[in-house]
C-alpha cells in the first residue's frame, strides 16, 4: 500500500485550493512589496516540469494584468542561453517543494546579474526561496502524491493573484483586475465535477484507453498548458509513451508516424483553431484509423465516439485548468488498471542519483 496521499483526492481539491490562494492574498504581501520597490520592466518565470506548464499558463493573464512582457522559461535555458540580461526584470522560481537544482542554478545566476528575484514554493524555508531575495507562498497545503495535480492549479493561480495584487499597487485599474479573478474563479469551480464525469468516461471507455503505447495529445492557444501537463502527467503515471503538441505544430511532420495502433488525444475548446482540429480528427479517423478521443465543449461532438463532453468555460487564460482535469483523470484510473500505483515515483530515489533535487 502506497503511504503517499492520492492523486484523485488532489485532483478534487483543485477547487478549493483556487478559492484558498484568492481569499488568502494577504499572505504574498512580502513579495507585492518586494516587486513594487524594484520597479519591475518584465518577468521571467523559470520552473521545470509542472512549474513550468504552469508559468506557461498563466502568463498571459500576468501580462494584461501588469501590462508588462511576462515570459516561461526553462531555467537552464534562462541561465545557459541568454546573453543580455534586461534591466528591470524580476525572475521568478517556482519549485513546490523548493528543491529542484535547476531553478535554484537560474536564480543564483539572475542574482550574480544583479536581477530582482522570488521564490515561489510551499514551503518557506527551503533552498529555492534561500537562493532568492523574496518569498512567494504557493499556499496550496500538502500534496505527497508523485504526480502535482493541485499544484499545477494552485500555482497558476498564485502567479495570477500575485501579479493582480502588484498591477494594483502600480496603479493599473482594480475593476480590469477583478474581472480576471472572477474568470479565474470562474473557470475553476467546477474542477470536481469535471473529474467525477471524466472518472465515467475514462471507465466506459478503459478497455481501449489501457491499450494506449503511444499517444499524442493535441491542442492550442490557452490549452497549451493542459497539453503539455496533461502529457507529463500520463507519463509519470501511466508510463507510457506520450507527446504533447500545438496543433499547428503537429501538422509540420508529426502526422507521418501516426497509424491505427496509436492514440491522439484532443482538447477541443472554442477557438478559431478548432475546425482545423476536427478537420485533422476526421482525417485520421477515415485515412489513418487511429484510436481518437475529443475532450471538448461544443455540442456537436456531444454523441460522438470516445468524446468527453462538458460544458466548459473555455476562457482564452484559464481553460487549462479545465481540459487538464480529463488528462489528470486518465493518469489515475488507467495506471490502476495497469497494475501500477502512481502516487509513487517508478524510482524514489531518482532525483538523488541525479543530482536534479537538492
Amino acid at each position: 500500500m502506497s503511504t503517499r496521499g492520492d492523486i484523485y483526492d488532489y485532483i478534487l481539491e483543485s477547487s478549493s485550493t483556487v478559492r484558498k490562494i484568492l481569499n488568502e492574498k494577504e499572505c504574498m504581501q512580502e513579495a507585492i512589496d518586494y516587486a513594487l520597490r524594484k520597479k519591475i520592466k518584465k518577468i521571467v518565470i523559470v520552473g521545470s516540469g509542472t512549474s513550468y506548464h504552469a508559468a506557461l499558463a498563466a502568463r498571459r493573464a500576468m501580462e494584461y494584468e501588469l501590462q508588462i512582457p511576462v515570459e516561461a522559461m526553462y531555467p537552464l535555458t534562462f541561465k545557459d542561453d541568454h546573453c543580455v540580461v534586461e534591466e528591470g526584470t524580476l525572475v521568478i522560481g517556482i519549485s513546490q517543494y523548493g528543491h529542484s537544482t535547476s531553478t535554484i542554478l537560474a536564480l543564483e545566476y539572475a542574482m550574480e546579474k544583479g536581477l530582482a528575484t522570488i521564490g515561489l514554493s510551499e514551503i518557506p524555508e527551503c533552498p529555492v526561496v534561500e537562493s532568492a531575495e523574496a518569498f512567494l507562498p504557493l499556499n496550496c497545503g500538502e500534496e505527497t502524491a508523485g504526480p502535482k495535480t493541485k499544484g499545477f492549479i494552485g500555482s497558476i493561480a498564485t502567479l495570477t493573484v500575485f501579479a493582480g495584487e502588484l498591477a494594483k499597487m502600480r496603479g493599473r485599474d482594480e475593476i480590469a483586475v477583478e474581472e480576471v479573478y472572477e474568470r479565474l474563479l470562474a473557470s475553476s469551480e467546477n474542477l470536481s465535477d469535471i473529474a467525477e464525469k471524466a472518472t465515467l468516461w475514462v471507465r466506459e471507455n478503459m478497455e481501449e484507453l489501457k491499450k494506449a503505447r503511444r499517444i499524442v495529445i493535441v491542442g492550442y492557444e490557452g490549452n497549451l498548458g493542459a497539453v503539455y501537463e496533461g502529457s507529463l502527467k500520463i507519463l509519470e503515471g501511466v508510463r507510457c509513451s506520450v507527446t504533447g503538441y500545438q496543433t499547428e505544430e503537429f501538422y509540420h511532420g508529426i502526422y507521418h508516424s501516426i497509424y491505427e495502433n496509436d492514440y491522439i488525444i484532443y482538447l477541443g475548446s472554442k477557438s478559431e483553431y478548432y475546425d482545423r482540429m476536427k478537420r485533422m480528427y476526421r482525417y485520421f479517423k477515415e485515412e489513418r484509423h487511429a484510436h481518437q478521443f475529443m475532450i471538448t465543449s461544443d455540442e456537436t461532438f456531444k454523441d460522438a465516439p470516445n468524446t468527453f463532453h462538458y460544458p466548459f468555460q473555455d476562457d482564452r487564460d484559464f481553460s487549462t485548468m479545465e481540459y487538464v482535469i480529463p488528462l489528470q483523470v486518465i493518469t489515475k484510473w488507467v495506471s490502476v488498471e495497469l497494475g501500477i500505483d502512481c502516487n509513487i515515483p517508478s524510482d524514489p530515489q531518482f532525483h538523488e542519483k541525479m543530482g536534479s533535487y537538492v
